[in-house]
């Protein structure tokens, strides 16, 4: 059995805060701060942002409003959920940050045997409460994210959940790292791959035309970007750091979405850098979004967003996420003589083993390569050689738990006819 779930009350830079822990990793939750997810790490690998300047930092309710534009925003850093669309032209537009209630209010906060539950504020303005449950699961690098809206108000209200992660895109020496990056499946039936929300289209944006896999690469220039992706999973990368974290999300095709239809956006800063409004960055950010179908709510309704974050050690790109892990180099095989030379680069969210599995066309499994023990501290390097099975017509990589069940399948491939 893997070790279970702890849940602790702890101080954390002089926050009252909660830590999750299952042994592989650490969530940092700070309800008083607006909710926050403050980090996340696998072993020793932080993968969001804290501003060193507000660590520990508290201010009152006119404070967090400051004079209303973005230059008075307490930017903690961490992860939070916002109503969407973004805007200042009108009621059903959300006008932060700042926010003194959603974005920066004191949360409330249950603890069970493996979650957190933060719950904010009545806001009057959007007529919204907003619950965050942050919950892990023994065995594995997965953390699953179930974010409520609660219309509180009198009225019928519509928004998209919005949840926004600002991800740490400094080295060690606390410079730019321009070895991180955002991997974005594109819908390819769309005449343009990404819509740009803000600033200019730059160097950043790099798209794989054949694939339709959107790269961005930070560089620290001031800009956002909306895209309509369907794949339902996007993934971070610190290429220099050998780590990604991957977020899984579910995709309805037929609901519409903010911001001409995007269910990704990714906005980029830093200190100092050129902006066409005034910013003031506190330090090299990526923020990786995901938004929900926009959601109308009649009073007391409540609708549910689910994201999952999964973390391993794997080289990106990355090219396909699955509940078990992530994909970079695609499974492959060369046949020689009724042997099959099998092979593929890959990540694992579960502790446990990885086996080849040989099946026939009835789904029927004929033979079994044991891979040995898989860690998500530890890429996935897959290149072995077995006899192939009379009847053989599918090889799949899979993945079994501590226990040794099936966790499920990380890559499968047709083998080609003899």
């Amino acid at each position: 059995m893997p070790p279970a779930v702890t849940v602790d009350e702890i101080d954390f830079h002089g926050w009252d805060a909660v830590r999750l822990s299952n042994g592989i990793i650490d969530a940092i939750c700070v309800p008083e701060i607006g909710g926050r997810l403050m980090q996340f790490s696998l072993g020793s690998h932080d993968y969001l942002f804290m501003n060193p300047e507000l660590l520990g930092a508290r201010f009152t309710f006119e404070e967090y409003a400051g004079d209303g534009t973005i230059l008075g925003w307490k930017n903690y850093g961490g992860a939070k959920t916002w109503p969407a669309p973004q805007g200042w032209d009108g009621e059903g537009q959300w006008p932060g940050p700042p926010d003194p209630v959603l974005d920066s209010g004191r949360y409330d906060y249950q603890t069970s045997e493996a979650s957190v539950l933060m719950t904010s504020p009545p806001d009057a303005r959007s007529g919204l409460r907003i619950r965050r449950q942050v919950t892990l699961k023994p065995g594995s690098s997965r953390l699953q994210l179930r974010l409520f809206f609660e219309n509180i108000s009198n009225r019928v209200i519509r928004w998209s959940i919005w949840d926004v992660a600002q991800m740490l895109c400094s080295k060690a020496d606390g410079q730019l790292n321009d070895d991180c990056w955002l991997y974005i499946p594109t819908d390819q039936t769309r005449e343009r791959p990404y819509d740009v929300l803000f600033g200019d289209d730059n160097e950043q944006y790099q798209l794989h035309a054949e694939s339709g896999l959107l790269a961005v690469q930070y560089q620290g220039i001031v800009g956002k970007i909306g895209v309509h992706s369907p794949a339902g999973w996007i993934a971070f990368a610190d290429r220099r750091a050998g780590f990604v974290l991957c977020m899984q999300f579910p995709y309805e095709p037929d609901a519409e979405y903010p911001d001409n239809g995007a269910t990704v956006e990714c906005w980029t800063e830093s200190p100092g850098a050129p902006s066409p409004i005034p910013i003031r960055s506190p330090g090299y950010i990526l923020e990786a979004e995901i938004l929900s179908p926009l959601h109308t709510l009649r009073p007391l309704e409540i609708k549910m967003q689910q994201v999952t974050w999964s973390a391993a050690a794997c080289p990106a790109p990355i090219i396909d996420v699955s509940d078990v892990g992530c994909v970079h180099e695609p499974l492959r095989v060369d046949i020689d003589g009724g042997w099959a030379r099998i092979r593929g680069e890959f990540g694992c969210f579960v502790e446990g083993r990885a086996e080849i599995e040989f099946l026939n066309v009835a789904s029927a499994v004929l033979d079994r390569v044991d891979l040995g023990p898989v860690s998500s501290m530890r890429a996935l390097h897959v290149d072995a050689q077995a006899r192939i099975p009379d009847g053989a017509s599918l090889i799949r990589l899979s993945i079994l738990d501590v226990d040794g069940a099936d966790a499920g399948t990380l890559a499968s491939l047709s083998i080609p006819e003899l």
